[in-house]
């Protein structure tokens, strides 16, 4: 049986309402619902908490600003168009974002690219209307399945959590060197040594966040610990602990205690319950739609039966 198609309703071209998403522009097709997971679930505290402060810093207002963070995501852009691919949302790497964006309960998928560099990098990056995500093609060879599932998961998990912003601002001055950014030093200079220690100690707590995401997506802690580990392994191995901002990257948890967080939410009740109320939204992945996955009628979304054909939707 063909499964239904509706509009997207930001591109308007019709896609499967098993997709969840629309492939061409990544727009959520499907509504959020109290079923799905939000990031109060399982945001780090001191995440959250610095976060707030952020926003209250009046200093850093006119660099988080929509129109100023837009002139550095076009530069990155720009500065990387040579080495960048996008990725099919219907392709197998497609498949891994769209599934981890379902898991998450993402509003939208950013755009998604393949960057071509030996060096294993994930970065997301952008403004509020506009985000991206940028894989590596060395991340993609070293990486197994599970691991590159966990890396998107983080980085999505920084979407999820509201991080776009000052991510971006802090990606731009951590890996701008690294990704050979012309315009970091100009970024550097605006931002004074009072605006920075806030938003690098927030970036520490940031990672915590966005790795519970990850831990959310694969489920198991080893896969987390691994990918940190084979990542860590690969920087000292470039001596990129010599950087010459490596002040921020200082700034960043230790790979020891990054694990350690993540074994200590994979206990907890809260990552149980953040567990099960994923459980129970695949579970009802075909069921939470605006039609009748049997007879195409509409429905209300989250109706469990069709009132049209009175058919079970789960």
């Amino acid at each position: 049986m063909d499964v239904p198609q509706i509009p997207c309703p930001r591109c308007g071209v019709f896609v499967s309402v098993d997709k969840i998403f629309c492939i061409r522009c990544g727009y959520r097709i499907i509504p959020l619902t109290s079923y799905d997971l939000a990031a109060s679930d399982f945001i780090y505290p001191p995440d959250r908490d610095a976060l707030e402060s952020l926003e209250k810093l009046t200093p850093l207002s006119p660099i988080a600003n929509e129109l100023f963070l837009k002139k550095y995501v076009r530069e990155i852009l720009h500065q990387l168009r040579d080495r960048l691919t996008e990725i099919n949302l219907e392709s197998r790497l497609g498949h891994l974002i769209r599934e981890c964006g379902i898991i998450l309960g993402l509003r939208s998928l950013p755009r998604s690219y393949i960057l071509y560099s030996d060096r294993p990098i994930a970065f997301t990056f952008g403004s509020k209307s506009s985000q991206y995500l940028v894989l590596s093609s060395g991340l993609l060879r070293l990486m197994d399945e599970d691991e590159l599932k966990a890396t998107i998961g983080h980085e999505l998990g920084h979407l999820k959590c509201g991080h776009i912003i000052y991510h971006t601002l802090a990606e731009i001055l951590t890996r701008g060197i690294e990704l050979s950014l012309g315009f970091v030093n100009e970024l550097f200079s605006l931002l004074s040594p009072m605006i920075r220690l806030p938003l690098l100690s927030w970036h520490r707590d940031s990672e915590i966040s966005a790795d519970r995401a990850a831990l959310l997506t694969v489920g198991n802690p080893a896969k987390i610990a691994s990918l940190l580990q084979k990542l860590s392994a690969t920087k000292e191995g470039r001596g990129l602990e010599s950087d010459p901002i490596g002040e921020l990257f200082s700034t960043h948890p230790t790979i020891r205690e990054r694990i350690e967080r993540v074994i200590e939410f994979y206990k907890s009740g809260e990552y149980r319950l953040a567990k099960k109320k994923i459980e129970n939204r695949l579970k009802l992945l075909k069921a939470i739609s605006p039609v009748c996955r049997f007879c195409g009628s509409r429905k209300p979304l989250t109706s469990l039966f069709c009132p049209a054909c009175g058919r079970s939707q789960v």
